[in-house]
């Protein structure tokens, strides 16, 4: 997620980056969320609304939004600061709030029902009119999707599906058809990168735009087997830097903090002057990532507000 925030800058240079970018982007947010709603089951099926959790989840959303304000006006950057229009990295904090709370009022519906609404509602949501990130609500409407599949699907029952010998070669031949289709055709898809964020409306992909709800339906199908692949195929043991894998949140709160700060000091400016170029990039912004995940004072300030059980931020 953080190297895809480094080769989206080079989107339209780079056929590699752009590849990257795009097959990165097509599944990160999805993921995050899939593996998201399966943590929240606790939650969920109790008999009390997560009240608690939907409210530190929005706490975490401001703490990142004046955080990311004020790194910025210190350099003289001038930013808007809305607290209706919920965009850049506090979306998925506020977006979370949402769907604890959606999918807790829903928990007692017929599953397939919920999952076919959630399908039909995220496909048309693109065709809606007004401020899509005024309180977040295309991505909340097109993500919740992920969200809730987590939530009903049982975890066991997921790992045993994915741990056959048959559903790891599926996953490799269809991981490596998928990069490859990307690469080769990427000229020809890029103009589909809008549709990675749900956040743009289908009027985006101009004389496209009428076929908007089947690309997202496509969306849909082509993430639900990548997430499976991915779950498939990831170790079933701990390593030792299994631990930072706790930390996703910690990185994902601080390392825009700190990107925002590496680029008003003009350190990307001078690597580009002395010949760093791309691969220079890569390498700050891969030790960007290490560094927000180790240092303990960074974990605190987030630490109380999500911790998901069995994967606690240590």
């Amino acid at each position: 997620m953080v190297l895809c925030h480094l080769t989206i800058d080079y989107f339209d240079t780079s056929r590699v980056f752009g590849t990257i970018t795009l097959t990165v982007n097509t599944f990160s947010m999805p993921a995050f969320i899939f593996i998201s709603g399966l943590f929240s089951k606790h939650s969920i099926y109790s008999d009390k609304p997560p009240i608690k959790k939907s409210l530190q989840f929005l706490v975490v959303c401001f703490y990142i939004k004046v955080l990311n304000y004020f790194v910025n006006i210190i350099f003289g950057v001038k930013v808007a600061f809305d607290i209706f229009s919920v965009k850049d990295v506090a979306r998925y904090m506020f977006a979370m709030s949402a769907w604890y709370l959606i999918a807790w009022a829903v928990r007692k519906f017929d599953v397939k029902y919920v999952l076919t609404l959630s399908v039909v509602i995220g496909c048309f949501a693109g065709y809606m009119s007004g401020d899509t990130d005024f309180l977040c609500i295309m991505r909340i409407v097109s993500f919740f999707l992920f969200f809730y599949a987590g939530c009903v699907l049982d975890r066991e029952s997921v790992e045993s599906v994915t741990a056959k010998k048959g559903a790891h070669i599926f996953s490799v031949v269809f991981l490596i058809l998928y990069v490859v289709i990307f690469a080769v055709y990427f000229y020809d898809i890029e103009w589909l990168q809008p549709m990675l964020y749900c956040r743009s409306k289908y009027s985006a992909l101009d004389k496209y735009s009428e076929r908007g709800r089947l690309f997202r339906l496509c969306y849909y199908l082509l993430n639900a087997c990548i997430i499976f692949s991915l779950i498939s195929l990831c170790p079933r043991k701990e390593f030792k830097i299994s631990k930072y894998g706790g930390r996703t949140l910690q990185i994902y709160t601080y390392h825009r903090p700190f990107w925002y700060i590496m680029e008003n000091v003009g350190l990307f400016d001078l690597i580009h002057s002395v010949g760093g170029g791309v691969g220079m990039d890569c390498n700050c912004h891969c030790r960007l990532t290490c560094c927000t995940a180790l240092p303990e004072v960074l974990g605190g300030a987030v630490k109380l507000s999500y911790e998901p059980k069995g994967a606690k931020i240590k």
